[in-house]
């Protein structure tokens, strides 16, 4: 398999995962109209997102 590749399923699992979990609890914040809540949720995939970013850069970088 070519690194490319693997890079681009790894993206595809990450991004899954960060929308399973904080995107999930997002919606549910928006559901419940709790504005803290979407506010530090939002925070929280914000927060998953470029750490994410960063790690792709660093596995690219190899």
């Amino acid at each position: 398999m070519r690194k490319r590749d693997e890079v681009e399923n790894w993206a595809v699992y990450r991004a899954q995962q960060i929308l399973m979990r904080e995107g999930m609890d997002l919606a549910l914040s928006a559901r419940d109209f709790d504005n803290n809540t979407i506010r530090a949720k939002g925070k929280l995939l914000a927060m998953a997102i470029a750490a994410s970013l960063l790690e792709a850069s660093a596995v690219a970088a190899e």
